[in-house]
This record gives C-alpha cells, sequence and structure tokens, in this order.
C-alpha cells in the first residue's frame, strides 16, 4: 500500500472514530452526607453515579461542622458510631470514585454549625468548645439561645463570619481537606448570614463601628447601608482565606449559592458571589436554581450570564427533590439551560435520583445530550 493510501485510511478511520464519540454535557450530583455513612452505601453512590453518568459528585463531609473523614480539626461525625474507626467516606469514594473516571468535590457546609434542637456529644465540637463564636441576633440574643428555629428560614445555630478565629477555623477546614485528599476542589456550602436580621455578636458591632470610622474617613458612605456592607465584606473575606489555603495544594474553590443574587443573595443573606468570581476568588459558583418552573431558572441563569457575561465559572444546580411527581420537568428544564453554555449541570440530590426510578432516567438522559 502507497505511503498516500495509507494516510487516506488512516485519516477515514480517525473520522469514523471520531463521529461515533457521543460527546455529553457535565453533570454532576450533590450527595448528602447522609449517604456516606457506611463503605455499602459508599459503593451504591458511585455505582449509582456511573450508572447516570456523573463526572463529578459533590461529597458531602462537613455537615454540622462534624466530619466524614480524618480531621484533627473536626470531630468525627456522630452519624458513624457503629462504623469501624478505619472508615474514611472521603478517602474511599475518592479512590473508588477515581477508578469510574468521576471527579469528586468535597462539600463543607461552612458557618451552619447544629440544629436548635439538640447539642452534640463532643466536647471537642466546636458548639461546645467555643460557644462564644456564634452569631447574635438583632435583639441581642445569641443563637444558642434558640430552642427552635426563628420565623426566617434558617436550619440551625450558625457562626459569627466576623469573627477573625471564626474565619480562620473555616480557611482551616477546607485547607485541611485540600491538603490530604485527591479531591477536585473543595466546595462551599452556607457560606452566608443565616438572615440580615443576624450578625450583631457583641465583638462584631464593636469590629463594625472601627470600620466604620475606618471607611468613613476615607470616602462617602451610606449609614444605612453600611452595615450591610459591612458583613457582604465579612463573608467575602471567608471566601478569601478559604481560596489562598485551598489554592496552596493546587485545588480548586467553588460554592453553592443562592439564584436570586438582588432579591435573596445579596439583601437577605449577605453572601456576594457575583464578587467572589469578579474579583477571581472563586473558581466556580453553583446556583441553586431549585425551582420547578423553567422561566425562573432561565431568568437567574441569564442573570448570571449579563453579569458575568460567560457562564464559564457557573454551574447551574437543579432541584430534582421538586419535581418527583414531574420528572419529565427535569429534563425540559436542562434543555433550556444547556443552549446557555453553564460549567455544568448540578442534580439536587443523589437520594432522589436513588429513590426514583424516572428522576433517574431523567439524569441520564440530561447526561448524554
Amino acid at each position: 500500500m502507497e505511503l498516500k493510501d495509507k494516510f487516506v485510511v488512516f485519516f477515514l478511520v480517525l473520522l469514523f472514530v471520531t463521529c461515533s464519540i457521543t460527546l455529553s454535557y457535565p453533570l454532576s450530583v450533590w450527595v448528602v452526607r447522609d449517604q456516606i455513612t457506611s463503605p455499602q452505601k459508599v459503593e451504591t453512590v458511585v455505582r449509582i453515579g456511573k450508572l447516570v453518568g456523573a463526572s463529578r459528585l459533590y461529597v458531602q463531609v462537613v455537615g454540622r461542622m462534624d466530619a466524614y473523614y480524618r480531621s484533627s480539626i473536626l470531630p468525627r461525625a456522630e452519624a458513624l458510631e457503629g462504623q469501624s474507626e478505619d472508615f474514611d467516606p472521603l478517602d474511599m469514594i475518592v479512590k473508588l470514585a477515581k477508578r469510574e473516571g468521576i471527579i469528586i468535590s468535597a462539600w463543607m457546609n461552612v458557618f451552619y454549625a447544629w440544629p436548635f434542637y439538640s447539642r452534640p456529644k463532643s466536647p471537642e465540637h466546636v458548639i461546645n468548645k467555643q460557644p462564644e463564636w456564634v452569631t447574635y441576633d438583632q435583639d441581642g440574643r445569641s443563637m444558642l439561645e434558640y430552642t427552635k428555629p426563628p420565623e426566617v428560614e434558617t436550619p440551625g445555630i450558625f457562626l459569627e463570619p466576623a469573627l477573625p478565629e471564626v474565619r480562620n477555623f473555616i480557611a482551616s477546614i477546607a485547607e485541611e481537606i485540600a491538603k490530604n485528599y485527591d479531591v477536585d476542589e473543595v466546595h462551599l456550602d452556607y457560606i452566608r448570614y443565616p438572615y440580615r436580621t443576624f450578625g450583631y455578636h457583641p465583638r462584631a458591632l464593636q469590629a463594625y463601628r472601627n470600620w466604620y470610622r475606618e471607611i468613613s474617613s476615607k470616602r462617602k458612605i451610606d449609614p444605612s447601608k453600611a452595615f450591610d456592607e459591612f458583613r457582604i465584606e465579612q463573608v467575602n473575606l471567608t471566601v478569601k482565606e478559604a481560596y489562598v489555603r485551598v489554592k496552596k495544594h493546587g485545588k480548586n474553590l467553588s460554592a453553592a449559592v443562592f439564584a436570586n443574587y438582588e432579591g435573596d443573595a445579596i439583601h437577605n443573606r449577605l453572601q456576594d458571589w457575583i464578587a467572589w468570581l469578579r474579583g477571581g476568588y472563586l473558581d466556580y459558583a453553583c446556583i441553586m436554581a431549585y425551582s420547578p418552573d423553567s422561566s425562573i431558572v432561565a431568568y437567574h441563569t441569564n442573570y448570571a450570564k449579563q453579569k458575568l457575561s460567560t457562564l464559564s465559572k457557573v454551574r447551574i444546580g437543579l432541584g430534582a427533590y421538586k419535581l418527583h411527581e414531574q420528572p419529565e420537568k427535569l429534563l425540559e428544564i436542562a434543555k433550556k439551560i444547556i443552549v446557555e453554555q453553564p460549567n455544568e449541570i448540578v442534580i439536587f440530590s443523589f437520594d432522589d435520583i436513588l429513590r426514583n426510578e424516572s428522576i433517574l432516567k431523567q439524569v441520564k438522559t440530561i447526561s448524554s445530550m
């Protein structure tokens, strides 16, 4: 065979192989911590993850300031009682997922520390060891005094972002994971105030007064908006500190954020995720666009694109948990969003895929689009 003919044959084979490859859209799944409390559950997560075509799993390894990995900072999660001390959920899932070509993001709750209705068993838990780190409400009451949720929706007790030691604590946890585990990134959740009616810790108020004096001496500032600006800055500083620590170990930093930026994220939760991306101290934002209404999801997606010019650093989280009765809507929403080319589609959550076969089928279809 002549060299020219060999080249033609090689080109045709290459073209055939290339055209035969099915290009799939990057799809990820949030895995809540109750799905990794035994080796058998971890195996199931990876098996189902592969089945639905997930390219990434966000595995929650810090839930309520307790660890689902080997930590020298946090106590071992109470949900792992009865399991062997050798069982390390994060280590196991990283190894199993790697064999299947699935990337792991280590998901950690940030300021959320514990629910209202109980207290942690471990004396080393931050709630027991550092109760003075808990945030206060606008009436001057520590969240430790709450015995039930307040009127605003919040899952439990939060730490105070304005305390430097709290920010260092959070950044240390992120670094510990990034340093010791072969994960692609650390993923932040609850990286915000519980609501705008919180952040009134006595030390935070003193820090605010000092901040206000300094800022107002340099530029004009609206007094009615100053405390919000201060609190936003405290959350920003936490993200920045975590980013620096994680990057030291060559890992990325992502965060789950409220999709409604103006109406909820920035106004109610003091969560300025647009600034994090623009400032270059967050690699990816996963907007929690959980509405079952495709037009609302599209609105939040387009808003992010307008603000950032591109969705290359934005992942769109879809709420499968709201679509058990209408699973076909999950695919409908995904189709509408994918044309905008976000970095990933993320499904909340694994439990809904596991328990609802129709949801599972929809997710498989999305991953192959």
